[in-house]
């Protein structure tokens, strides 16, 4: 069992999607494993991991889906 480095609750671990925006584009990664929080949430990556997601964002293969999202902007809301 790991704790949170936050709240020191107990993680579990679980498939995730991470999001990254870089320059107004953004790159969504589909079932990440990760190590979540039960009590706050908050969502830690293995090196590993963290290791792959970066690799996958330097040289990105062709994407399995185009996704059509509506953006919305809070100060003109």
């Amino acid at each position: 069992m790991t704790t949170c480095y936050y709240c020191h609750g107990e993680t579990v671990e679980r498939q995730t999607t991470f999001v990254h925006e870089d320059d107004g584009q953004f790159w969504i990664i589909r079932n990440v494993p990760a190590y979540v929080c039960t009590q706050c949430g908050e969502t830690e990556y293995s090196q590993e991991t963290t290791r792959r997601v970066l690799a996958l964002l330097r040289q990105p293969p062709r994407p399995r889906d185009i996704l059509h999202v509506p953006a919305y902007e809070l100060a003109a809301a």
